[in-house]
């Protein structure tokens, strides 16, 4: 009896494990089939995620498959918040249990590849598809010239303007070709101010946190002939060159603007929408400003459009390269990945056309393919037509770097820096930055 009894527990042990084997493998890959696991940063309940609910279901719909025939398959997992899905990446690393695909923001594409968690998927595309892409797009997911991040939306920052105050005013507004610099910006506020309109600049520095300074400003480094980072790696001898501490000195005159006036300069109330409610006359911002007008002031759609971010200006009147801010969230296989291919299947459908076309429709955000920048009728004019050419023709990435973290929350605190003490006695702008700089080097 008890030989039965041993006998019949192993094979319902064996039994057992074998249902979980085949549960497993028919996850994983069975009979042809290979599920890729992608894991992201929003819930199930919020807009995006049901967009990305939506991507899978007409992925799995395809029924695509790699060069020997397997079947490859989509299955989203939601990790509900930023911070959530890095918890579980770091604890995934050590234990060896991550996905095929993970969501990531575009400045830590730097740190995942140098922590070994992904892999480079040139070789799974073509040219063509490639070349779709808008160039910042491909640009802020490259390492070394290897493509390990693709993005299927994007944030262009422009400058929004009431175009009826400057007609008022006979003020031209800057253009891709002829774009304003920010004398040209504080010239127009001038002439506002005298005409007795509205002329206010909403900045928007304590958008975003940390980041909001560098999604919003990284240009003034750029535009004025500087680098946030060097070759080697370092900070040191680039941020705190001649050309980047000129292109921060604009900031030290916005700040001397606003403090020489009896009434300010800079917008410091709390509305999101007051560029729409007439309380100012310029924004920096990025593309969500075009859905808060519509959705909150439809009447005002008409009334302006964005321009190109200012660029810098020397002494001499000379001007500096056009480049605006951007970045999004995009996906990157990671090196735990068993079948490479059909993750590329996965990753570039995903990130793809149609799904970029398809987040914009839902969530407002900017598509990253020219195709659909060219097709879709939403970019053919005003401010969204604007904004997509800017994105074409003027945006640039955040800095690529493995310490991202550390020097934008250094270009956070020297942004803030300038403003608390700008025109004090005690003020030293290189030397704060050189203080900032050794922190994010070290």
């Amino acid at each position: 009896m008890k030989n039965f009894k041993l006998l019949l527990l192993l094979l319902i042990l064996t039994v057992f494990v074998t249902f979980v084997s085949g549960c497993k493998g028919g996850e994983e890959e069975e009979d042809g089939v290979k599920l890729i696991k992608i894991w992201v940063h929003k819930s199930e309940a919020e807009d995006e995620g049901k967009t990305y609910l939506a991507i899978q279901d007409n992925f799995n719909d395809l029924e695509l498959t790699t060069t020997d025939g397997t079947l490859v398959r989509m299955r989203i997992e939601f990790k509900n918040s930023a911070d959530t899905l890095q918890t579980a990446i770091n604890a995934e690393v050590l234990a060896g249990g991550l996905p095929d695909i993970v969501a990531l923001d575009s400045p830590n594409v730097a740190a995942y590849v140098d922590a070994g968690i992904l892999t480079n998927v040139d070789t799974y595309m073509t040219q063509a598809e490639i070349d779709d892409f808008v160039d910042s797009a491909i640009e802020q997911g490259t390492i070394d010239n290897k493509i390990y991040a693709l993005f299927a939306m994007d944030a262009p920052v422009g400058l929004y303007y009431n175009k009826t105050l400057l007609q008022q005013a006979s003020i031209e507004p800057g253009t891709l070709e002829n774009p304003w610099s920010w004398n040209d910006l504080f010239d127009a506020m001038t002439t506002l101010k005298d005409e007795g309109l509205t002329y206010k600049f909403k900045g928007n520095l304590g958008f975003g946190g940390d980041e909001g300074a560098m999604y919003l400003y990284s240009s003034l480094i750029y535009s004025a002939g500087g680098l946030f980072v060097g070759p080697n790696g370092l900070v040191s001898g680039y941020l705190d060159s001649e050309e980047s501490v000129n292109g921060l000195k604009v900031v030290e005159r916005i700040f001397e603007l606003d403090s020489a006036d009896s009434e300010p300069w800079l917008y410091n109330g709390v509305n999101t929408d007051a560029l729409a409610a007439g309380e100012v006359a310029f924004e920096m911002y990025g593309p969500w400003g075009i859905n808060s007008i519509k959705k909150n002031y439809p009447e005002f759609a008409t009334q302006y459009d964005i321009m190109p971010v200012p660029v810098y200006e020397d002494n001499l009147g000379v001007k500096g390269s056009l480049v605006g801010g951007c970045g999004s969230w995009g996906f990157g296989i990671t090196t735990a990945a068993t079948n490479t291919e059909a993750a590329a299947i996965a990753l570039k459908y995903l990130t793809g056309a149609d799904s970029s076309e398809l987040l914009y429709q839902s969530i407002g955000t900017f598509p990253t393919h020219e195709s659909v920048l060219e097709n879709n009728i939403s970019f053919q004019s005003g401010p969204l037509k604007s904004l997509a050419d800017i994105l074409i023709n003027a945006s640039s990435p955040r800095p690529i770097l493995v310490n991202y973290p550390k020097l934008t929350l250094a270009f956070s605190k020297i942004i803030a820096y300038i403003e608390a003490n700008s025109g004090t006695e005690d003020y030293d702008l290189l030397n704060y930055i050189q203080t900032q700089i050794y922190s994010v080097d070290n």
